[in-house]
């Protein structure tokens, strides 16, 4: 096919499809896949950078040339005129992206929930603190330790101790 016979071809496939013809019908009349009609639609209305602002810079001078129109209609009293010209500048602040208005979301990150590990640490250094107050004032417990469990520390540090062995009367002391 010729330069020519393509172009003509492609300006009919386009003009099927804007008339409301099916992608069904339009494939089964030009014998295409829907891959080469979509070969011809980027070949005629492309979607590149260039294409899109040259799209904008056409629309943006259509909008112009309406704007001047309605705009002295608008100042003459025209009520209606006065709102097609509003609208006009609102597209085109769309299409130069004027009318985003600039929107901070402050977000406070959640208080993150105290893990188990945590919470184990916390308690044990509380009771640690309590049984090293107890020590340091010569509270002595009744069996004749220090009252720190019966480790016969000097409450100034935490010892654990084994679980009782047995019937569980008697605490293991230590060995």
């Amino acid at each position: 096919m010729t330069d020519t016979a393509i172009q003509e071809r492609d300006e009919a496939i386009a003009e099927a499809l804007v008339t409301g013809r099916s992608m069904r019908a339009v494939k089964k009349e030009f014998g295409l896949s829907t891959e080469e009609i979509d070969v011809v639609l980027e070949r005629l209305w492309p979607t590149d950078l260039q294409a899109r602002l040259r799209m904008i810079k056409t629309d943006l001078g259509k909008l112009d040339r309406l704007t001047q129109v309605f705009f002295e209609k608008a100042i003459a009293g025209d009520v209606q005129a006065g709102t097609l010209t509003v609208k006009i500048w609102e597209r085109k602040h769309e299409l130069l992206g004027m009318n985003a208005a600039a929107k901070i979301e402050l977000i406070q990150a959640p208080a993150q929930a105290e893990t188990r590990y945590e919470k184990i640490t916390r308690v044990i250094t509380a009771i640690a603190r309590r049984n090293a107050g107890k020590g340091s004032a010569g509270n002595g417990g009744s069996d004749g330790s220090d009252g720190n469990g019966g480790n016969g520390g000097d409450g100034g540090e935490l010892r654990t101790t084994a679980p009782p062995q047995g019937d569980g009367a008697e605490p293991n002391r230590g060995g």
